[in-house]
């Protein structure tokens, strides 16, 4: 047998000077190809054969044959057919990569040899289709994984598991349409990277989680040019450690039985700079829509950081229970521990499930610009004796907060400060306010529409307008509402409360609060407003009654001199006062929008009115006579 191998390693030896390349292969499908100007010396002793530094055992290495086949330096082919596979090694790195193949499964292991002073990057290229197959990938240097048209299911675990620590970059080839997916196992995905992992490629990969995630990272994702689309996930669509970043290509994930995307911090000490548990959003375009309770299209442990791109998210998923917390908890289209901050790119956020937002962060959010678009329309959550109410609506006043959930727009526990930026918000059920603020709220720039239910905007603490455009409507409720101070300093606002005790401007002033105006251009409408009534205000006001319809104009006039003029949105309906409905009242039942003639408080300012001077007010064809002052007592 020693003989035979011999001779015919001998002719390869004698005939490869004319040939590009050796080929040592197994009866497994595992073959390394020598091109001839790397294989040197060879040494043979009968049992083992060495080439290029690797050593083969002629018992499992019993096939030697030469071709014109080559295989790109620091390369490894890996093509599946069916129930089985093969594997190519360019001989550069062979001893460097160990292979061992059962049936389709694919097991590489890398040395920990490989370094940037060795061979430097290696890349796995695979492609084929497997019903029952999966690659396992060892080591502990960066490599590539490119995907050059793969179907490839795994049956008992990831269709690709990757424990290499490192940073990894998966590659769809351009052109190329992928497909991975998982089955039974205790994977955390489809595709489980132990490290960093990076997605990019002008191909299309899609991605099917059975068993948990679709896509899980122990560390950090990163993706750009990729169009990557996840079509079911037990859990997760995406879920990693440290942060995520998308800066170009398209993510498009669905049906899901918990969030889109979701980041958290890799531990609680030792952190690192870039280990944040943040998403940040710098180009390309993601498309989320989930429907699982209580989840977050994108959802982050830290912060939230949109500065380029196109986002368009749906969240149909109704809030729950928290039974380990013992409060509700809502869904959302973009919700962070931390704060959200939007400074370019354009957002279509829909909420329709119960208690259901558009954005909602624990810590501060922040407009510097792009455009957001957000509409809520599901009803108000309650939980009472055991069971959740989806729609409620009657009054909730006297429930804790722990035990309900409105819609809203946007809500921010510490904090709301829009710089500039367009946003639009549209809200329609029970309680669901367009912009909340569990603390202070400062406005100093950009376009703002908001049609709310409930009030328009509000705030827990001291509210301040310092610039920007403002149209506010609210349908029962307050247009601009504080709970402590409200500071007019400049802007463009029109302001309209419902009617009745709603107000367009609100501050309160059972709490010794109180309206301050500065400086800006204002028109404010309700059943009443609250007035400046302390010292600090150093623009005057006019005020009248009266009733404002929609596509009408508003303006202030001294003499013949039109100081401001307003026109009524065409959103607004005149008839928005408050009445009781049938069989409601407190304590029984709730608010509802009455049919009222909308008769209510007028109040205008800018800056050219003077205190102590007589103004004319024009009200589409109705005018009125007003003298400006810088306080007035009542509302």
């Amino acid at each position: 047998m020693k003989k035979i191998f011999t001779l015919a390693a001998t002719a390869a030896f004698v005939i490869i000077a004319n040939a590009q390349t050796i080929n040592l292969s197994n009866n497994k499908g595992v073959t390394y190809r020598f091109p001839a100007e790397i294989t040197g010396e060879m040494i043979f002793d009968g049992e083992n054969v060495t080439i290029a530094d690797k050593e083969f055992n002629l018992k499992e290495w019993s096939r030697i044959n030469v071709n014109d086949i080559n295989t790109a330096d620091n390369t490894v082919e890996v093509t599946y057919s069916g129930d089985s596979a093969s594997v190519a090694v360019s001989g550069n790195i062979a001893r460097y990569i160990d292979v061992e193949i059962d049936r389709s499964h694919v097991a590489i292991t890398q040395s920990e040899l490989v370094s940037a002073e060795t061979c430097g990057e290696i890349t796995y290229i695979l492609k084929g289709e497997s019903t029952n197959g999966g690659l396992l990938l060892s080591g502990s240097y960066k490599s590539t994984i490119e995907l050059q048209g793969l179907t490839l299911t795994n049956l008992s675990g990831a269709a690709l598991d990757i424990e290499n620590g490192k940073r990894i970059a998966l590659s769809a080839k351009n052109g190329t349409v992928n497909f991975l997916s998982d089955g039974a196992g205790s994977q955390k995905g489809a595709i489980s990277c132990k490290g960093h992992l990076e997605l990019k490629g002008k191909g299309e990969l899609t991605v099917c989680g059975n068993k948990s995630h679709a896509i899980y990272a122990k560390e950090y994702v990163e993706m750009k040019n990729l169009t990557l689309y996840i079509t079911k996930a037990v859990k997760d669509g995406i879920n990693c450690n440290q942060y995520f970043l998308i800066e170009s290509g398209s993510v498009n994930i669905s049906n899901t039985g918990d969030d889109g995307i979701q980041t958290a911090f890799k531990d609680d000490t030792n952190r690192e700079d870039e280990d944040t548990g943040t998403i940040f959003i710098k180009g390309g375009i993601v498309n989320i829509s989930i429907t699982a309770d209580a989840a977050k299209c994108l959802k982050a442990d830290g912060d939230i950081m949109i500065s380029d791109g196109t986002l368009d998210l749906t969240s149909s998923a109704n809030g729950i229970w928290d039974s380990t917390k013992n409060k509700t908890k809502a869904s959302a289209c973009i919700g962070a521990d931390g704060n959200v901050t939007i400074s370019g790119g354009s957002l279509d956020l829909k909420a329709t499930g119960s208690g259901g937002k558009g954005i909602s962060c624990d810590g501060v959010f922040t407009a510097e610009g792009g455009k957001t678009v957000i509409s809520t329309t599901g009803g108000m959550l309650v939980y009472s004796n055991g069971t959740l109410n989806h729609n409620y609506t009657s009054s909730a006043d006297r429930i804790n907060s722990d035990y309900k959930s409105s819609a809203k727009g946007i809500k921010a526990d510490s904090g709301v400060r829009i710089n500039n930026g367009e946003i639009q918000i549209t809200t329609a059920t029970n309680n669901a306010e367009g912009i909340e603020s569990k603390s202070d709220l400062e406005i100093n720039g950009g376009t703002i529409f908001v049609k709310a239910y409930d009030d328009g905007i509000n705030s827990t603490k001291d509210f301040r307008v310092n610039g920007g455009d403002l149209t506010v409507i609210s349908i029962v409720g307050d247009g601009l509402d504080s709970n402590g101070n409200l500071y007019i300093n400049g802007g463009y606002i029109r302001t309209m409360g419902s009617g009745g005790a709603e107000m367009g401007l609100d501050a309160a002033t059972e709490s010794g609060c109180a309206v301050f105006i500065t400086g800006g251009t204002l028109l404010s409408f309700g059943g009443s407003n609250t007035f400046p009534n302390k010292s600090g205000s150093t623009q005057a006001f006019v005020k009248t009654n009266g009733a404002i319809q929609p596509d009408t104009e508003v303006s202030v006039k001294s003499g013949d001199e039109i100081l401001a003029t307003f026109k009524v949105p065409t959103e607004y309906s005149s008839s928005r006062s408050i009445a009781y409905g049938p069989g409601n009242g407190p304590g029984g039942g709730g608010w509802q929008p009455g049919g009222g003639s909308g008769n209510g408080s007028i109040m205008i300012s800018c800056p050219e009115l003077k205190s102590g001077v007589s103004y004319t007010i024009l009200n589409g064809s109705a005018t009125y006579s007003a003298t400006a002052a810088l306080t007035s007592s009542g509302r």
